[in-house]
């Protein structure tokens, strides 16, 4: 019996669902390790933001109390489009999330890309006067 060799095609990893995910990750990394009380936190998210590569789009309060969280939307330069995360700090001292904005649940995901879309639509129509 006669037992013939065949190699299946070679499988290639499939393509990553944020290609960001690095920066996101070292983001993440980068302001678990920081002092996020309140009256730094603004400060603290752009500066983090600004050292891993992000552009820190906004950034806002929410909530009161043990419900309080810094909300954050980053974009990070991949080729030729950006990628737009959330950031979430609860100010309960809880951990903190650094999530691709199309996978967040915040209503403020929607808001980061309409409003980078924006920005450089005004940059745009800035730079053709």
């Amino acid at each position: 019996m006669i037992v013939s060799e065949t190699l299946s095609p070679e499988l290639k990893p499939p393509p990553p669902l944020f290609a960001a995910a690095l920066e996101a990750v070292e983001l993440e990394l980068a302001l678990g390790k920081r002092d996020t009380r309140d009256d730094l936190c603004e400060q603290i998210i752009r500066e983090t933001v600004e050292s891993v590569g992000g552009v820190l789009i906004f950034q806002v309060k929410l909530g009161a109390g043990h419900d309080q969280r810094w909300v954050g939307a980053v974009a990070f330069t991949q080729e030729d489009a950006p990628e737009f995360a959330v950031i979430s700090i609860p100010g309960n001292g809880g951990a903190i999330e650094v999530i691709p904005a199309s996978r967040s649940e915040l209503p403020l995901a929607s808001l980061a890309i309409a409003y980078a879309d924006l920005a450089q639509s005004w940059a745009r129509a800035r730079a053709t006067r």
